[in-house]
């Protein structure tokens, strides 16, 4: 079976100056710029963030970073408003997340408990 070896056979042949925009363009390819979000996704995310506070519940976050999004799950310890941020407790670390960087919320349900 023939194995293609993509741009690498063609390394040789460019200068170092393709090779460096090439670069640059994969990697502003990949990049997602963060969604705008309506008020009523807002407000339904603020419900479920003080529903997980006050509850203690686990929640996934949905969370935009660096330009793409990122997914974290754990509990909210609190909210700092003077950041306005989120401190998430996840299972090895403790995270802080920027409220204008929260994409959407969702709770963790677990039946089986």
């Amino acid at each position: 079976m023939i194995q293609n070896r993509g741009n690498i056979k063609w390394g040789s042949l460019m200068l170092p100056e393709h090779l460096e925009l090439l670069r640059e363009c994969k990697q502003t390819e990949y990049v997602e710029p963060p969604r705008e979000q309506m008020d009523w996704e807002l407000e339904e995310m603020q419900q479920t963030i003080d529903q997980a506070i006050n509850q203690q519940l686990e929640v996934k976050l949905n969370v935009w970073m660096e330009g793409k999004i990122t997914q974290w799950t754990g509990i909210i310890k609190s909210i700092n408003f003077n950041t306005n941020e989120l401190i998430l407790e996840t299972l090895i670390k403790t995270k802080r997340i920027p409220l204008q960087h929260v994409q959407s919320t969702q709770l963790e349900v677990n039946y089986y408990d």
